[in-house]
């Protein structure tokens, strides 16, 4: 069973009186809200599927949700008097935007297709204001007629555009391509923005509105995660993620005064919020479960408000980095054993995502039944420059392989693990990874676990709408230009060479990595005789949402490993 709640997306309402999050202890995730005044803590939504996120706008609550985990989300707004139904149309992806001049404004996509609508919603009717063939984001509110946009150039970086919402004008800003997020207003004239303009890590700028001319802020040699603008419209807080450690700042924009926050900085800021002197942080460390805290700015006191308990089980964690075949040094966080131990390697997804210090379930159980679990951050994650990033494109994907056989050697030179139950998992592009080692490094696993992974990049490809194709294709390379290296290293090519068992787990409604990627690795691997299980769940698509699916899975790895270590 679920031992802990996940919580997510930590909003303070208008009133400034209640907290907002996204809590799965019904066993699916639902609003919930936490009176500041009385502590009162009450389930706000009752939605038949998932709420994925929420939105305070128009003098109450815009809501979406989607199907059984299709990623499809369909917006609901709700107020005293009504609640109105925006979207109902499964066959789109909904992006919701800005409220304007008293109409929604969002973006939609066909599941199939390469379009991008930017849709105003008015009297229940909805109108086509343009239609974008790049994938295009809707950052946020210039003034009443302009709408800030950005329009995705590869997998990582956008281009900055002004739409006019009354003649249907978009225009270049002229903004240098790049990363770029944390769109925040000032004032009339100025916002701040993170980008990795001029050099290859998130720091803070200062946008002029009128010329979009920029300033540099900040110059850390880590990434600005999250930014929130205090009152006054000239402190700002924000997050540095620093060696995925997250660590707190306030920020005098006007005087170009920076002072470190005294908040833990023992693992992940999960979310911010902030009412005059109080910052709200949901948070969690390898060690402690997700719980919500008021820091107070005045005083730098921290009181935790609502969340979990502590664990009932202490554990030994250490952060560090270990050489690569080629001298790269590859950092990674590991639960450690105090004795010589089975040991669990789980590479994250993405790739380009960030394995953080955070609380996980799985993790903290495997570690009570007495295994050790790295989780690296290998070539090809963020969180540690644009360079760093980009060593894994493409046919320099082996070399994120060797990272993770590099490491299983470091753990077993450095960290007690017992050489004969060396584990390997992953999830999504760490599915890949998984099967990626198993098929080419087939003698070094006990056992492996691929969690809704890809066993053949053409095949993906092939089977993914065209708007995410191309986003893909620059990371993982582009048929027709990358076929034979791709048909090389795909598992699904090489399953005759795979000597541990396998579990694989996916989901019916899936549409990152279609299920399909599992089918026919499962059904090759049992064509030949090899030890292999699939689970698929049909209610959830690319992330498990439901804890009894998240239950079952955890429990399954877990008997899993215990079964293949006593062998």
């Amino acid at each position: 069973m679920t031992e802990f709640t996940k919580y997510l997306s930590l909003k303070l309402d208008k009133s400034e009186e209640n907290l907002y999050v996204i809590s799965d202890e019904t066993g699916k995730r639902e609003l919930h809200s936490y009176n500041l005044k009385d502590k009162s803590y009450v389930k706000v939504t009752n939605e038949q599927e998932n709420v994925k996120n929420y939105w305070f706008t128009d003098g109450g609550l815009l809501t979406a949700t989607d199907l059984n985990g299709n990623e499809r989300e369909q917006l609901t707004y709700t107020n005293k008097e009504e609640k109105v139904q925006l979207t109902a149309d499964d066959d789109y992806y909904h992006h919701y935007g800005v409220y304007m001049n008293g109409d929604f404004i969002f973006l939609r996509n066909h599941k199939e297709g390469k379009i991008f609508e930017l849709i105003n919603y008015s009297d229940r009717q909805q109108k086509v204001l343009s239609s974008f063939e790049e994938p295009s984001s809707i950052i946020g509110k210039l003034d009443d007629n302009h709408i800030l946009m950005s329009q995705a150039i590869n997998n990582l970086d956008k281009k900055i555009f002004i739409f006019n919402v009354k003649t249907g004008e978009l225009t270049d800003t002229e903004l240098p391509s790049g990363r770029f997020g944390n769109y925040r207003s000032l004032n009339d004239t100025e916002a701040l923005f993170t980008s990795d303009y001029l050099e290859g890590h998130l720091n803070l700028y200062k946008l002029n509105k009128e010329t979009f001319e920029f300033k540099k802020l900040t110059y850390f040699k880590w990434d600005i995660q999250k930014v929130i603008v205090l009152e006054d419209k000239n402190n700002i807080v924000f997050e540095v993620n620093k060696k995925g450690f997250s660590k707190l700042f306030k920020y005098d924009v006007r005087n170009d005064l920076l002072e470190t926050l005294d908040f833990s900085s023992c693992g992940v800021v999960h979310s911010l919020a902030n009412s005059q002197d109080k910052l709200y942080v949901l948070y969690s460390d390898m060690a402690t479960p997700h719980a919500v805290y008021e820091f107070d700015l005045t005083v730098s006191s921290t009181e935790k408000l609502f969340g979990n308990e502590e664990i009932d089980t202490q554990i030994n964690t250490t952060y560090s980095t270990y050489p690569s075949f080629d001298g790269l040094d590859v950092p990674y966080y590991l639960y450690q054993q105090n004795d010589k131990a089975p040991t669990a390697i789980h590479v994250h997804g993405g790739p380009e995502s960030q394995a953080r210090p955070e609380f996980n379930e799985l993790y903290y159980k495997l570690y009570k039944e007495g295994y050790q679990i790295a989780v690296p951050n290998i070539r090809g994650s963020t969180g540690y420059s644009k360079f760093y990033i980009g060593l894994d494109n493409q046919e320099k994907r082996m070399d994120a392989a060797k990272d993770v056989v590099e490491l299983r050697q470091h753990l077993i030179n450095k960290h007690q693990a017992d050489k004969d139950n060396i584990f390997i998992m992953g999830r999504s592009y760490g599915g890949f990874m998984t099967l990626l080692l198993i098929t080419q490094f087939p003698k070094l696993w006990k056992g492996a676990v691929d969690i809704v992974g890809i066993s053949h990049f053409t095949t993906l490809l092939s089977n993914t709408p065209a708007w995410r194709r191309e986003q893909r294709s620059y990371e993982y390379g582009f048929i027709g230009e990358h076929d034979e290296f791709m048909q090389c290293i795909a598992p699904l090519n090489n399953t005759q060479r795979i000597r541990c068992p396998l579990k694989i787990f996916h989901s019916h409604n899936d549409v990152r990595v279609p299920y399909s990627e599992s089918v026919q690795m499962y059904e090759r691997m049992k064509e030949e005789k090899k030890d292999v299980e699939l689970t698929a769940y049909e209610n959830e698509g690319h992330q498990y949402l439901y804890t009894e699916n998240q239950d079952d899975m955890n429990t399954k790895i877990i008997k899993f490993f215990n079964e293949q270590t006593s062998k």
